[in-house]
């Protein structure tokens, strides 16, 4: 499923914050959205799935504006895990996962909603808290849930906002497999990240964004350092270890 991001911009308030945003994303793409923070990447993402609306350009789902879309398709083909998630009612985990099946619901879940929120559970490793109160949870299992409840949405596209910011190294690699495994079998993921590191690991291509415009799109070729000093504004030395670049912060360029 291709989605097509043309031209649109964005402002709050009368301040842009999105401009000229234009690229192609194309099925089974893994796709990393970096840079500095204020410089777009929640908001492009909110754009993507229709949160947002564009004062000027289109975001198409094959070849189809969002708008068009009636939301209960939407929710069948895009899913979404925003970076917080505001205090919920007294629910437990099997629960939470469970309301992932909602745009395939009429009146109660039928059997196959029940075994595939069980099966995501299952992948997800979270069977031991299924029956808690998502309340009672830490930071970091709640983010598992949430991301558990859109994978049961069984979209073509992931759209996720700093999913791993509240996981610990362990708990982000598990993750982060996970859905490079969806991608291989076709799903669409496009996540922001600040961490350039995990991003450069993961992502088939990568959106640096700088001041609310696209400042560089590519594969691993655009991170280099004149990229990565120019977008962040720190020196950084690049280390190529087993096929896998990391990228050390040395520095401002100021001092």
């Amino acid at each position: 499923m291709k989605i097509s991001i043309n031209n649109i911009e964005f402002s709050y308030n009368g301040t842009p914050v999105l401009k000229n945003i234009d690229c192609k994303i194309n099925k089974g793409d893994f796709i990393t959205i970096v840079g500095p923070n204020g410089s777009g990447k929640s908001t492009l993402i909110k754009c993507i799935n229709g949160i947002l609306k564009p004062r000027k350009g289109t975001v198409l789902i094959s070849d189809k504006d969002i708008k068009e879309h009636p939301k209960n398709d939407l929710a069948k083909c895009m899913a979404y895990v925003p970076q917080n998630n505001h205090k919920q009612t007294p629910v437990s985990v099997f629960d939470t996962v469970l309301l992932g099946r909602k745009p395939y619901i009429n009146w109660k879940p039928s059997a196959s909603d029940i075994k595939i929120t069980a099966d995501i559970i299952e992948q997800l490793k979270i069977e031991t808290i299924s029956m808690k109160d998502i309340n009672k949870l830490s930071g970091g299992q709640q983010q598992t849930v949430f991301i558990a409840r859109a994978l049961a949405q069984e979209t073509d596209i992931l759209l996720l906002d700093e999913p791993t910011a509240n996981l610990d190294i362990k708990h982000t690699i598990e993750i982060m497999d996970i859905l490079k495994k969806l991608c291989d079998k076709g799903l669409t993921v496009i996540i922001a990240l600040h961490d350039i590191n995990l991003a450069t690991r993961y992502a088939s291509r990568i959106i640096m964004l700088k001041e609310g415009e696209i400042f560089a799109h590519g594969g691993k070729e655009i991170i280099n350092e004149d990229n990565l000093e120019n977008l962040y504004d720190i020196k950084v030395q690049l280390i190529e270890s087993n096929n896998n670049l990391h990228i050390i912060p040395i520095g401002s360029l100021h001092n």
